[in-house]
């Protein structure tokens, strides 16, 4: 939850939250437990703070090729169907929004103007209109002129079904309903090509009108939903392939699977800017090598590798090697995320509530932990917030230990054996943790089905509402610094549709449902503790997930790969001050 105070027009919204240091470990023991520092965020409300270029990086330097590495492909470039955090990272390179998070890296973040010259102008001061200025020189790729009636084409297209993987924040508030595209669906097949509640004033301002007060408009005008995009540049489900860039970088080659190219896009005007730099001449993704294969290279920097950073977390078997060698500790990006990992059950069928309960008791945290690589890449969870959430409260629901308490589930489940199947994303990582699900939970006497999903599609499979799995892993972070993005997302039924989804649990609860919509309406610092109660009310009343770990990030960068750091936003290595050495 965050605390904010009232909005004024040149003033700042302050939200304070523990969230981890952007540092790396100190310690060699991989029980070392992550160090917090006090977070403060502000709306930046003065225009110059919004102002361009970015301050320069101390001893950064322009050009070479940097490397990138992850074992599978981006569900989606696209950034009105983005809501993956490595994709998101890659878009922050090529695609801007009408705000953005500027993030100094000592616990300090600032929602600034991207192409809005300001976070947002409440024009009548109740929160139920906001105004953006787009700022002089902005340009896509071909030198063209980026435009109002581009951001709010963006947003139509939002709406589109075909379109539903991202976030539905703005959608939902324009509509004032949970069925966003019950009667828009955006601007194909004959739709208007302006969403309801969205004007265009000239070439550069753009205005949002919602039938209820929304004072975290500015917040969510950061995610891709206002993106722009020319309508001549737009070609539907196919814009995956190739997005239009408005940032510093544009697409060069794109091979689905294989890899993905970025190079410097001319028409980007640092004088627009106040976050990104373009340091780097060239940026070569590579989709293939596991997270021992990375951390190999990655610590070995031979060649192009000395340039390069992993996107999967170092492997438990190489943990030690890592942090063993001083110099190579060096080059860790370590600390802990603001995500969770949840245990998901789908409860359209697993309808059982003992069943759920059970779950809870049966899984062995610990050995998920151990998995993953011990302390240094998490902590074992038990609510649904995360620690790093403004009002977090800490409880435990169903109190088993580190280890699990498989009596307890066997007792709960009173001699059945459900044989329920589990989904997991098909990379090397998760491989290793299906196993330690799969034997926590038949050592309480459950039946576990193991199904490997493809990795690029993992999210649209278990996002589709009719999908044939019991159990997922889904790992979700506030999408800015309010619980109101983790709760009301994950459990409110009344935003199930047929795909898309990101309650994956497909908890439908009528009392869940009204306190998520009188929670909604509440300014964050009254609402702050009704969502913690919220949080525990869901847990101990239907289970619908098991909490296992907050996560914490461990990558590696190559020698000569300078400035990765953790996004405390995005909880991923995000790129855009990154440089490189010779």
């Amino acid at each position: 939850m965050r605390q904010r105070m009232a909005v004024a027009v040149l003033g700042a919204v302050a939200l304070t939250a523990s969230l981890a240091a952007c540092s790396k470990n100190t310690g060699t023991d991989t029980s070392t437990q992550t160090k917090h520092k006090q977070q403060s965020s502000t709306i930046a409300m003065d225009p110059k703070d919004s102002l361009g270029p970015a301050k320069a990086v101390p001893g950064a330097v322009r050009g070479g090729t940097f490397h990138y590495l992850e074992e599978s492909d981006f569900e989606h470039l696209d950034p009105q169907r983005n809501y993956v955090v490595d994709a998101m990272s890659m878009d922050q390179l090529y695609i801007r929004t009408l705000t953005m998070f500027k993030e100094t890296g000592d616990g300090t973040l600032t929602l600034v103007g991207d192409l809005a010259t300001t976070p947002g102008k409440d024009v009548k001061g109740d929160c139920t209109q906001w105004r953006f200025t787009l700022k002089d020189g902005l340009k896509y790729e071909d030198g063209s002129p980026i435009t109002a009636a581009d951001v709010a084409y963006g947003v139509a297209r939002s709406f589109s079904p075909t379109l539903g993987e991202g976030p539905t924040y703005i959608q939902r508030w324009l509509a004032d309903s949970d069925e966003y595209n019950a009667k828009y669906k955006g601007p194909y097949d004959g739709g208007a090509k302006m969403p309801p509640g969205v004007t265009v004033d000239g070439a550069k301002t753009i205005t949002f009108t919602f039938p209820k007060p929304q004072c975290d408009l500015p917040f969510a005008a950061s995610l891709g939903t206002t993106a722009p995009v020319p309508p001549s540049k737009d070609t539907g489900t196919k814009y995956d392939r190739r997005p239009f860039a408005s940032g510093p970088y544009k697409i060069d080659k794109y091979i689905r699977g294989t890899s993905l190219t970025l190079v410097r896009n001319k028409y980007w005007d640092p004088k627009t800017d106040a976050v990104r730099h373009d340091y780097f001449d060239k940026l070569v993704a590579e989709f293939g090598p596991s997270n021992v294969q990375q951390t190999n290279r990655v610590l070995a920097s031979n060649g192009d590798d000395a340039y390069a950073t992993q996107y999967e977390n170092v492997p438990a078997s190489l943990l030690p090697k890592v942090t063993g060698d001083p110099a190579v500790k060096k080059r860790m990006v370590q600390g802990l995320s603001p995500f969770v990992s949840y245990l998901a059950i789908n409860t359209q069928r697993v309808t059982d509530l003992n069943v759920r309960k059970a779950l809870n008791y049966a899984l062995d945290r610990g050995a998920y932990l151990q998995a993953r690589g011990g302390n240094l890449t998490g902590q074992p969870a038990t609510a649904i917030e995360s620690p790093l959430t403004i009002g977090y409260q800490k409880y435990d629901a169903y109190p088993a230990g580190t280890h699990g308490d498989p009596a307890k589930a066997k007792q709960l489940l009173g001699g059945k054996h459900p044989k329920l199947v589990y989904a997991y994303s098909n990379v090397s990582a998760n491989q290793a943790t299906a196993v330690v699900i799969k034997n926590s939970l038949e050592k309480a006497g459950f039946q576990i089905v193991l199904k490997p999903v493809d990795s690029s599609n993992y999210y649209d499979n278990i996002g589709t509402k009719t999908n044939p799995y019991d159990l997922y892993i889904n790992t979700w972070a506030a999408d800015w610094p309010s619980g109101s993005s983790i709760v009301a997302p994950l459990f409110n039924g009344n935003t199930i549709r047929a795909k898309g989804n990101k309650d994956y649990s497909y908890l439908n609860a009528p009392d869940v449902n009204a306190q998520i919509e009188k929670l909604s309406a509440e300014h964050a610092e009254q609402a702050a503790p009704g969502w913690a109660k919220l949080d525990k009310m869901i847990m101990t009343k239907y289970a619908p997930v098991v909490p296992i770990i907050n996560t914490s990030n461990v990558t590696l960068s190559g020698t000569k790969c300078k400035n990765v750091v953790l996004s405390q936003t995005l909880g991923t290595p995000i790129f855009y001050n990154v440089y490189l050495t010779t």
